[in-house]
């Protein structure tokens, strides 16, 4: 089994679990945005459900992955430049040598919102922020 297909580099494996947050919210959001229609257009004196919303505001996620650097051609730049690879443990080598076997990587990620809502003003009047709580 070749390893290096595997293997993912660091700054990509943060990036894309970023963006897999964002969009488990968006589709929270989207879901949330049907509820919001489904009750307005419900005929009026039925038993319906209003819209919860839903929001991530605090995503920790806690990796131990072992690690190694390799020369890789930068594509701006076009010049070899030494990069962090991260790939899961392999189950068989903690298995008969423990974690310590190789060199391990703890990754750590914790993802906050900015802590700050826009409010859309009226049609004229500059938009307020309001922080959240």
């Amino acid at each position: 089994m070749d390893n290096t297909q595997q293997s993912v580099e660091l700054g990509q494996l943060l990036a894309n679990t970023v963006e897999s947050v964002v969009k488990a919210q968006d589709r929270l959001d989207r879901h949330a945005a049907e509820r919001v229609r489904a009750y307005e257009t419900a005929q009026l004196g039925t038993l319906t459900l209003p819209p919860l919303w839903y929001t991530f505001t605090d995503v920790s996620l806690e990796v131990e992955l072992s690690a190694s650097i390799r020369k890789s051609i930068d594509p701006d730049s076009r010049k070899e430049q030494p990069r962090l690879y991260s790939q899961l443990l392999n189950p068989a080598s903690v298995g008969l040598y423990g974690y310590q076997a190789s060199s391990a990587l703890k990754v750590s990620i914790r993802m906050a919102p900015k802590g700050v809502v826009p409010i859309k003003a009226p049609t004229g009047q500059p938009a307020s922020q309001t922080p959240t709580e």
